[in-house]
């Protein structure tokens, strides 16, 4: 089996670098040996007819709350189906609204995260056969949080969540204001802003929202396509392209210069957050606010 390393998708700069692995028994020992107390439980489950897949409920007796703890313990209990293979099948059965397209349980690699959301009285759902823990009962604000905020001074900690909401709101909101900005409400924009915007926009064909969706749409393949390729070239290819899309669709007059400063700082702004599957979210909501813009 393959041994215990650093996490991949949730790296940081003073921290832990354990990382849980697909193995059942590690990954609770991870957790123990961090919390030593023994009021901590870990109640198992067998899932699925055909993998009975090994699934624990680890949670600190006391702190969290009975009626929360009997409701994941049932609707975990309830799972009816022929193989769990990742942590992904019981986050599906066990949360609210299975049509939101925002997270509402938070998956997490790192011990220390999953001792830290103990310690608030919340349960880590470990499956076997996947590195990915389940933190159950989750909130919108958690998936802003990075696990280096526990270990920074609060005045540090604060301003680095500041700079992440503000993220948010840039990666979120950022091309939808573009758009009607430019197209709607030029009058908000300061005079020389505005001349320099239409200078940019004079060889444009399309309108503002077709120019934003040609290179969000670009921008998502590209993030797409580097992820897919083999690690040494992804993050080559994504720069390398978007430089190269960016410029020759400057250059063509599709679009202007303003709107890949717009889309540029959208994409770092989803970057910056610590959660992958809150950022998906956002990037699966900006399209519609684009369109009512």
């Amino acid at each position: 089996r393959r041994s215990v390393q650093e996490p991949t998708t949730e790296s940081v700069v003073r921290g832990s670098r354990e990382g849980f692995t697909e193995n059942f028994r590690t990954n609770s020992a991870l957790i123990r040996r961090r919390l030593r107390d023994p009021d901590l439980r870990l109640d198992s489950h067998t899932i699925g007819r055909r993998t009975k897949t090994n699934v624990g409920v680890m949670y600190i007796e006391g702190l969290i709350d009975p009626k929360v703890l009997q409701e994941i313990t049932g609707r975990i209990k309830a799972i009816d189906i022929d193989g769990v293979l990742e942590s992904g099948y019981i986050e599906e059965f066990i949360e609210d609204k299975t049509f939101s397209i925002f997270p509402q349980v938070q998956s997490t690699e790192r011990p220390d995260a999953a001792v830290a959301h103990l310690l608030e009285g919340k349960a880590v759902i470990l499956t076997d056969g996947t590195p990915f823990a389940l933190i159950a009962p989750a909130v919108f604000s958690q998936f802003y949080y990075s696990p280096e905020d526990y270990y920074n001074r609060f005045l540090i900690s604060s301003l680095v969540r500041m700079v992440r909401f503000i993220s948010f709101l840039i990666a979120l909101m950022l091309p939808a204001l573009y758009i009607a900005f430019v197209s709607f409400h030029t009058e908000m924009i300061p005079s020389k802003l505005a001349i320099a915007i239409a200078a940019g926009r004079s060889s444009v064909p399309f309108p503002s929202l077709v120019e934003a969706l040609l290179m969000e749409v670009s921008v998502e393949i590209l993030r797409e396509a580097s992820i897919r390729l083999p690690g040494p070239i992804g993050p080559t290819i994504g720069i390398v392209g978007a430089l190269v899309i960016g410029d020759a669709a400057v250059s063509a007059g599709i679009v202007s210069p303003l709107m890949v400063i717009v889309v540029a700082l959208t994409t770092i702004g989803s970057y910056a957050n610590p959660s992958y599957s809150a950022a998906i979210a956002i990037r699966m909501a900006r399209f519609p606010l684009m369109l009512a813009a």
